[in-house]
């Protein structure tokens, strides 16, 4: 009869175990504190170098490189633009100085230029049609300044700004319910004979945000003196593009000739507005310092390698 596996494991116990217990107690449990130690002072160290390529092709590298030119450009420009307004003011000092003259019977085109925002006598009759520059904002009145044509007492016939007028009167005007100054309501002359003063003008220039001008519905936004004086005289009329400002009535208050529907001139004297300066600091100190930020990111990582941790 078979003995129970029991019974032999006490014989196994005392066979195995009492060796091994043995060769523990001999043995004394040592600590390797060298390995420890070595092992956390000399931890591997995992490198990796930036080179000039790979940051040259990054996109913010990119754009980098891009904002010091445009703003480097945009700098240059306007040292140019700066360069342009204070000749323009030179030359508008220039002619303000100067006495007023009689308008030339032939006016040489060619040489208007140089006497721009020279101060001319005028001497003659108004015609139609009519044409209204705007909307504009002049005091806080929103309005037109109306142009007319005004034939000289040698024949020639050129335009004359006659001044502002607020919109209520412009639409009076264009609806035909009222007559234009220096015009009877029919948009003939009045009989009368006029002496103006006024200013030459250089030409308006368009931007890119505004409307061009609608010669079939008699619409124009900006100051096309070419393009005015070729659409009066399409019916035969010949029309010189020269435009004249009429200047301001200086005992008069512009507000209370606004309110008698009178059109308000210019005044006598030019204010140009000078600040290419200030804007050519602004771009060049931007172009400055994007191109420090462009060394900066381009020279990044070159000096020597950066520990980093492993990618698992």
């Amino acid at each position: 009869m078979s003995r129970p596996i029991a019974t032999f494991l006490p014989t196994i116990r005392r066979s195995v175990f009492p060796t091994l217990k043995n060769n523990i107690s001999r043995q004394p449990i040592r600590f390797n504190t060298t390995s420890t130690s070595s092992a956390t002072t000399t931890s591997p160290k995992y490198t990796t170098k930036t080179n000039y390529r790979s940051n040259l092709f990054k996109p913010t590298t990119l754009v980098l490189i891009c904002v010091p030119i445009l703003t480097g450009f945009l700098g240059v420009w306007q040292i140019q633009r700066l360069k342009w307004k204070l000749d323009l003011i030179d030359e508008v000092d220039r002619n303000l100085q100067k006495r007023p003259m009689l308008l030339p019977d032939n006016i040489n085109l060619s040489a208007l230029p140089e006497f721009a925002f020279r101060r001319v006598i005028l001497r003659g009759h108004f015609e139609g049609p009519p044409i209204l520059l705007g909307p504009q904002t002049k005091d806080g009145f929103p309005g037109y300044h109306l142009i007319l044509p005004f034939v000289r007492e040698s024949g020639s016939t050129i335009l004359v700004n006659r001044g502002y007028i607020t919109t209520t009167r412009a639409t009076a005007i264009r609806e035909g319910k009222q007559a234009p100054p220096g015009l009877s309501i029919d948009g003939k002359s009045d009989g009368k004979q006029y002496e103006i003063e006024g200013m030459l003008t250089r030409p308006g220039e368009k931007t890119v945000w505004t409307p061009d001008n609608n010669t079939d519905t008699n619409e124009w936004f900006w100051k096309d003196i070419n393009g005015m004086a070729q659409w009066l005289g399409e019916n035969g009329r010949e029309v010189q593009p020269v435009l004249v400002d009429a200047i301001e009535e200086p005992d008069a208050a512009p507000t209370m000739l606004m309110n008698q529907g009178i059109p308000v001139g210019r005044p006598p004297h030019v204010e140009l507005r000078n600040q290419h300066a200030q804007y050519a600091a602004i771009w060049l100190s931007l172009s400055a310092s994007t191109t420090v930020m462009l060394a900066y990111v381009l020279t990044r990582g070159k000096g020597g390698a950066k520990s980093r941790r492993p990618r698992i």
